[in-house]
């Protein structure tokens, strides 16, 4: 053999010896397994929150980190801790700090020019690699400024953080352990509990009070008569997030639970507003979501806390402490999934939609064991070929089709049925890129709640083409029709029209516009729209009433068995439809077909609603004009209607709309209030801003015990 190709062979067998040592060494030794999977993950592009630099410093021989979790999980944030945690590595922390950032965040950083960096939840994270990102990359936008220091001492900044945290949550603990004490264990909210919920006076077990819908409390200690007296009970404030926070609390016993954005949950002493705990679940900072990411509440069943995440998880908590009983991925965020509404608990089930109508998804509804998490059905808003309601999808949109359910339903025990609206297919503004009705977008759908299986549908907007989603909650209504009840559903679309259908089939008894619209005609015999001419968005733009808002939103209405009203937060104002050039369908990118823009002037009401006529019987106009999130409305057995404009916290005469008191809460009010007992009183209460605000009467005024 000639020498030359001697030496190609020689190393040929060099290399595939190298080669095979590598890959024996890959699979006989843990920490090189791990480091090749991981490297493995980044190359697929899984492991996208962590840079190669980052890789680079974690992966490398004698880094500390240790990889097994990263490489099974892929989640950074959950699995990636920090290794240097001396002595010696917290001391050189606390140089670095006091060279780096003492200035902004202060002396063992209790805050100054920057926010406190102890006693509260990071706005970004709390989990090591979160803070460790926000570190090295800093926050647009801030003066937070990133690579100030050396990405090593990043970890030995974050040690010295982790120990003045603990040791300052070593003083709460103390605090913690005495208000758990007297708190006691976090009572048994039975699904029997639950089901007695909008009739019991007393707790708010529901994120709507009531599996009914009609945030309606049978409670009559606050009237007309006496409201004029309420008075701040308690207060308790949040760390100060960049989402509005739209969550409502829910109250079991002495535990009230209430979320804030983006991914913490509260457990409060509901007599004196003391925290009992708090969870905060780390979450990629990739997610998508359109628009706020905000989160409206949570759920209890059992002895379990329930809420979504924006990275489209379903999380269980200990309702007494907090842990974490399981976590269940309800789909991939990277395509465009996330959660933002609280879940809806029936019997051994928790129900939950899904967020993502502006991105290339399919929408469902599921339903996942209370005890273990396992998926128990899903109902698809978008069918596949061949399903009932596929015809209604034009070429191969149906893939791609929207239809989210990001609200939360109404349940009928009597009836088992499960109602819940559906958004606007997509992409939004250009109907021709999905041409039909695109069942079951823009549905009323319900739903058998034990499997999941379709029942009835009604579409209130078929082939909807300015995003007026129809995610808003019904209210479940027996009202006197020809001599004999009659079990209805009612509901304020974002399209204008306020609808009454009879629950048991969908069939369509009336409806009627409740605010300016000028896109149909009118509506058949069976409720379908008659498009006006010219309606649909347009290259020049097309100006509608109402505008991309809708004439209502996700606001939470009301009604009350009282007066016989159906109360909803209105928006009177036009806007310019466009559409523009096909985005095209990519995961994890937004897909709308077309843009919009608002009018000059627009108008915030609120209006009592006659579900027997569908005519509006009275309306309050709010002097706060504001894009900004509504809040919603509670209708109790006192006469009361409470609502907010802007910072105001109202009531009104529920039957004439006439203003009894008010208060200023000093934040803009972007959640629903609600009311629950405690020690015989009842309390009145909301998120403002970032503050969780009760109100009751002053012992001596109260009138009924």
């Amino acid at each position: 053999m000639p020498a030359h190709s001697l030496k190609r062979v020689t190393k040929a067998i060099i290399a595939a010896a190298l080669l095979g040592a590598l890959v024996l060494a890959i699979l006989i030794v843990p920490d090189y397994r791990w480091r090749a999977i991981v490297t493995a993950r980044k190359l697929t592009g899984l492991l996208s929150d962590v840079s190669w630099r980052d890789l680079g410093d974690i992966a490398r021989p004698g880094s500390g980190f240790a990889l097994r979790h990263l490489a099974g999980s892929g989640n950074p944030y959950a699995t990636i801790q920090n290794p240097h945690t001396s002595a010696a590595d917290r001391s050189r922390g606390r140089e670095l700090f006091a060279q780096n950032c003492v200035k902004c965040h202060g002396p063992l950083a209790r805050g100054g020019f920057a926010p406190a960096l102890i006693g509260r939840a990071f706005i970004h994270g709390d989990s090591d690699w979160a803070v460790y990102r926000t570190i090295t990359r800093g926050v647009p936008g801030t003066a937070m400024v990133g690579g100030l220091i050396d990405r090593r001492d990043t970890w030995r900044v974050i040690a010295y953080l982790r120990d003045l945290r603990e040791t300052r949550g070593a003083r709460r603990a103390d605090i913690s352990e005495q208000v758990n004490a007297t708190v006691g264990p976090a009572p048994d909210a039975t699904a029997a509990r639950l089901l007695q919920s909008s009739s019991e006076v007393g707790e708010w077990l529901l994120p709507t009070g009531g599996y009914d819908g009609q945030r309606f409390s049978r409670d009559t200690q606050l009237n007309v008569g006496n409201v004029s007296g309420l008075a701040v009970q308690w207060i308790h404030q949040f760390a100060t997030t960049s989402a509005p926070n739209e969550s409502v609390p829910v109250v079991s016993g002495n535990y009230l639970y209430v979320s804030l954005p983006p991914a913490t949950v509260y457990a409060l002493d509901a007599r004196s507003g003391a925290e009992v705990w708090h969870y905060t679940r780390a979450i990629p900072s990739d997610f998508h979501v359109c628009c706020l990411a905000t989160t409206r509440g949570v759920a209890v069943l059992g002895q379990r806390v329930y809420f979504g995440t924006l990275d489209a998880h379903l999380v269980a908590l200990d309702a007494s402490s907090g842990r974490v009983l399981w976590d269940q991925a309800v789909a991939d965020y990277k395509i465009g999934y996330s959660i933002t509404a609280a879940p809806l608990p029936v019997g051994d089930l928790v129900i939950t939609g899904i967020a993502g109508s502006e991105f290339p998804i399919r929408g469902f509804i599921s339903a996942y064991d209370a005890a273990t998490g396992a998926l128990r059905w899903r109902f698809r808003t978008v069918p596949e070929p061949g399903e009932k309601g596929s015809e209604t999808w034009g070429r191969d949109s149906w893939k791609t089709g929207g239809a989210a359910t990001w609200g939360i339903g109404a349940y009928d025990p009597a009836l088992g049925l499960l109602y819940w609206g559906v958004a606007s297919a997509a992409p939004d503004f250009d109907a021709s890129l999905r041409p039909g009705d695109n069942l079951y977008a823009n549905c009323l759908l319900a739903l058998d709640v034990r499997t999941g299986k379709l029942v009835w549908y009604f579409q209130f907007l078929p082939g909807d083409d300015h995003d007026w989603d129809s995610t808003q909650t019904p209210s479940l209504i027996d009202v006197q029709e020809n001599g004999h009840v009659a079990p209805l559903v009612a509901v304020a679309n974002r399209g204008g029209f306020f609808y009454v259908l009879d629950r048991r089939t969908g069939r369509f008894i009336r409806a009627a516009p409740f605010a300016k619209q000028t896109w149909a005609a009118g509506l058949t015999a069976s409720g379908r729209p008659i498009r006006m001419p010219k309606s649909s968005p347009s290259a020049q733009g097309t100006f509608l009433y109402p505008s991309v808002n809708g004439a209502t939103n996700w606001w939470p209405s009301s009604y009350s068995p009282s007066t016989g009203l159906y109360y909803v937060n209105v928006e009177d104002g036009g806007g310019l439809f466009f559409t523009k050039k096909d985005p095209g369908a990519k995961p994890g990118r937004m897909y709308i077909a077309g843009t919009t823009a608002y009018g000059d002037s627009f108008s915030d009401l609120v209006k009592a609603i006659d579900p027997l006529t569908a005519t509006v019987r009275w309306e309050r106009r709010n002097s706060t004009v504001t894009s900004a999130p509504r809040g919603g409305l509670l209708a109790t057995a006192g006469g009361l209607l409470f609502g907010s404009d802007g910072p105001q916290l109202y009531a009104l005469e529920a039957s004439t709309g006439r203003q009894l008191w008010s208060f200023n809460a000093g934040g803009h009010i972007s959640a629903p209030p609600m009311t629950f007992r405690i020690g015989g009183q009842q309390l009145i209460a909301v998120v403002a801003g970032q503050d969780l605000i009760t109100l009751a009467l002053p012992p001596i005024a109260s009138s009924k015990r």
